[in-house]
């Protein structure tokens, strides 16, 4: 998930500086995006307000730096809403955060959106493991393979086990999340 839309969600909720927002990534967000340097945050920062996407005012504080607490454009609402809105289109890789990015905001769209979204993933992660789960998991090695087969075979095993039960558990999120945006919507 690029950094910009992260920045703009958090700052339609309301004004931050650099470092309100480097506490929440590291905290609150840490989930859905990697870890984000202080310095990448003030460059993007920086970009964004020449780009127009974003605005600033320097906060006087007694014995200590001015603070810059940004807030949203309008241009930054539209690019921010533009990514938001767009059709959902699932990456290969389920753990990719792009998609876990669009949920945290979904607050910002209507319910037939989100669930559109939703089930666009769903649909894809469910084809993924119709196409790769009941495959042939043998290893195979060439003569010249000096290791240790059986244990390589083991490992193998172990790994797919860790990511079907992943996916598994990913797909079962995206049904309850399907089902508790289903019921919101009926009250």
């Amino acid at each position: 998930m690029k950094l910009e839309y992260f920045i703009i969600g958090l700052l339609k909720l309301k004004p931050l500086t650099g470092y309100d927002l480097k506490k929440f990534l590291d905290i609150e967000g840490r989930f859905i995006r990697r870890r984000t340097p202080l310095s990448q945050i003030y460059n993007t920062l920086n970009r964004m307000a020449e780009n127009g996407l974003l605005t600033f005012e320097n906060e006087l504080q007694e014995g200590k730096p001015d603070r810059k607490v940004y807030t949203v454009t309008s241009k930054g609402d539209e690019y921010f809403m533009a990514w938001l809105t767009a059709p959902h289109q699932p990456s290969f890789r389920f753990q990719e955060r792009d998609f876990l990015g669009k949920i945290m905001f979904a607050y910002y769209l209507d319910t037939p959106t989100i669930l559109q979204q939703l089930r666009t993933e769903l649909d894809y992660r469910k084809e993924q493991i119709a196409a790769f789960r009941p495959r042939s998991r043998a290893l195979q090695v060439s003569p010249a393979f000096d290791g240790n087969l059986e244990h390589a075979q083991a490992i193998a095993d172990l790994l797919h086990e860790y990511g079907a039960s992943s996916v598994d558990h990913y797909v079962s999120w995206l049904e309850s999340t399907i089902q508790f945006f289903e019921n919101w919507n009926a009250d």
